[in-house]
């Protein structure tokens, strides 16, 4: 009896293996995914190659490298909320509480949050969702900037007055505290708030340039890495720092108030 209930339950997990890996297959650029109640909304976006960097920022963003991303992979479609970080503290997974500076939680993106923070966030998601859930590389977070494009800004080479919270961009909370996640309109591949809002975290190590960037979109790390990439400008910054290539640097001890996060998840 003992046996023939551990055959069907062997049998079982091989089903389910087989739909989970069915279902990764299925997969195609475009698509919204949430592996789980608590799991962010993420979009599937595609492989390919671009051009990293900018000729017309900072020397830090140079040299332009032709960057390859393999594989698919799936973005969540906003930067991780407050909501979103309470469900896993709620859950036991996350430690930390982040302060909100009293501007509301809910739909506005998580902020005041370190790597080892992020790190549990994701080990959470990861173990809910059965997936692996990550912090993105800088190239891979440029990519999903770009969705596609060669310009500055996801739609041009100019900010738009109106299409992202940064300093002087013309929206109620320009230079004043974030926005609520998905107030402005989403890039080609259905990613909100790429420019603007909060700074996001990545994995790479702070560098002076793209001299020793890994050509196949993996992320840079040193020996020493006191400080990390934030990428995509915040409401606190100029138009000019949320451009898809610029790049600045914080300190892994770190925490700040213009600083969030944004979920990247393999596909297998």
């Amino acid at each position: 009896m003992k046996m023939k209930s551990l055959i069907i339950l062997i049998s079982l997990l091989a089903v389910s293996l087989f739909a989970n890996n069915a279902l990764a297959e299925t997969l195609k650029p475009g698509d919204v995914i949430r592996d789980c109640p608590l799991c962010p909304e993420m979009v599937v976006i595609p492989a390919g190659s671009f051009q990293m960097g900018s000729t017309k920022g900072k020397k830090r963003e140079l040299p332009l490298t032709k960057i390859t991303i393999k594989k698919p992979l799936a973005v969540s479609r906003y930067e991780i909320t407050f909501k979103e970080w309470d469900a896993c503290h709620a859950d036991g997974g996350c430690t930390k509480r982040p302060f909100d500076r009293d501007w509301g939680r809910g739909q506005r993106p998580v902020m005041n949050v370190l790597h080892t923070d992020i790190a549990e966030y994701m080990a959470w998601l990861s173990k809910k969702s059965g997936h692996t859930y990550r912090l993105p590389s800088e190239a891979e977070w440029e990519y999903a900037a770009r969705a596609g494009s060669a310009t500055e800004f996801s739609w041009g080479d100019q900010m738009l007055s109106g299409a992202a919270n940064c300093r002087g961009c013309g929206t109620e909370w320009s230079g004043i505290k974030s926005a609520p996640v998905g107030q402005f309109k989403p890039n080609a591949w259905g990613l909100y708030d790429m420019h603007g809002n909060v700074l996001e975290h990545v994995t790479d190590c702070w560098t002076k340039s793209h001299k020793k960037l890994p050509p196949d979109g993996s992320p840079l790390v040193t020996k020493k890495c006191m400080s990390k990439v934030v990428k995509g400008g915040a409401w606190y910054y100029l138009s000019r720092v949320s451009r898809s290539a610029s790049r600045a640097r914080n300190d892994t001890r770190v925490y700040s108030y213009f600083i969030g996060f944004r979920a990247f998840r393999e596909i297998k």
